[in-house]
């Protein structure tokens, strides 16, 4: 988080973890639907589906690397869907700004994929810093760990939200961190997994 200068980073066990925890903390009503892109890795849709949400697949723009069209993402927009997830393709960057003005005029929030785009930069920003929240890879990348994921946001709902359901679902709790109880006596509203 730090580096990305945010607030929150939510360590996960993979790229696929961190946005399954990312859908997890926006907190999807099932048969709701998120945006996202067509050309990925299964990563991406992954934890929409296994949150019961409808993965909706935007067009790429002409000359775009792959990446989202705003204009087509916003067509697609209906009054089940629940959020946009970017998908920043090969290194290169979405148009964030034509992306950031079709989630606020629609009140959704964006999460941005940016597992194969470490420190990309668009007009100057790092991805990751733009929409609510940013989701990363580090296994088979070059700077792997052989496995492992973060989501980073600046948003402390979402963060504790993302740390609570990567850690079997229990809302994240300071005071629980070193404890012994089993998960099911911890706070918690949502069930999650070990990421």
């Amino acid at each position: 988080a730090k580096r990305h200068g945010l607030k929150y980073a939510v360590a996960t066990d993979s790229g696929t973890g961190s946005l399954h925890a990312a859908v997890a903390a926006i907190n999807p009503e099932p048969g709701d639907e998120i945006m996202t892109a067509p050309a990925t890795d299964m990563g991406s849709v992954l934890g929409i589906i296994l949150q019961n949400a409808i993965p909706v697949f935007s067009d790429w723009r002409s000359g775009g690397y792959f990446n989202q069209d705003a204009a087509d993402i916003e067509s697609r927009i209906t009054e089940r869907t629940r959020a946009i997830m970017v998908v920043h393709l090969f290194g290169y960057t979405v148009d964030m700004d034509a992306i950031m003005d079709v989630a606020r005029r629609h009140d959704l929030p964006v999460i941005e994929d940016c597992s194969q785009a470490h420190l990309a930069e668009y007009k100057g920003k790092l991805v990751g810093t733009i929409g609510d929240m940013g989701c990363f890879s580090l296994g088979g990348k070059p700077l792997t760990a052989g496995g492992g994921g973060i989501l980073i946001t600046d948003n402390e709902e979402l963060a504790r939200r993302a740390k609570g359901f990567a850690n079997k679902g229990s809302e994240y709790d300071e005071g629980l961190r070193n404890s012994l109880r089993p998960t099911s006596e911890r706070q918690g509203s949502s069930r999650g997994y070990s990421f």
